[in-house]
């Protein structure tokens, strides 16, 4: 059974969190086929993602993403912390709609879940590969602009 919660924190950029939520569902159960996965998306303004960033990765200033992995050999476990903020300045720079820049958070944060990892350049290179895999996939089951608008 996979569990999916969606927790809009900031009030400054659109989320709209039933349909990122079917997302997160389209992704795990049907994508990946994932049988026992808890997930939970929280979406936090500048100031709560820089202290998170600060705490945990000991890094300076608003990020992204960052994926709290709580998975055990029998349950893919985890949050996914996103910063719509930093989402947005992303999505202008590389031509994006912001749902579609909160789409592939979410992918990358469950594939970070799933054993990907990003920090070297070979392993990066596989992960961004699977990564466009799946938004194609998740863009022909819903649209992905609808992420941020109802």
């Amino acid at each position: 059974m996979n569990s999916v919660t969606v927790r809009n924190q900031q009030r400054k950029f659109p989320v709209h969190s039933p349909v990122i939520r079917q997302a997160a569902e389209l992704l795990i159960s049907d994508l990946l086929e994932l049988q026992n996965c808890e997930l939970a998306i929280h979406f936090v303004n500048e100031t709560r993602m820089a202290d998170l960033n600060q705490t945990h990765l000991q890094h300076e200033g608003p990020t992204d993403i960052i994926t709290f992995d709580y998975s055990t050999s029998t349950q893919v476990h985890g949050e996914l912390v996103i910063c719509p903020a930093v989402s947005a300045e992303n999505a202008k720079q590389y031509g994006a709609s912001l749902g579609r820049e909160y789409a592939r958070y979410l992918v990358h944060g469950v594939l970070h879940l799933i054993g990907h990892d990003d920090r070297k350049v070979a392993q990066r290179r596989k992960m961004k590969a699977e990564e466009n895999t799946l938004l194609r996939k998740l863009a022909r089951r819903l649209s992905l602009d609808s992420l941020a608008h109802g």
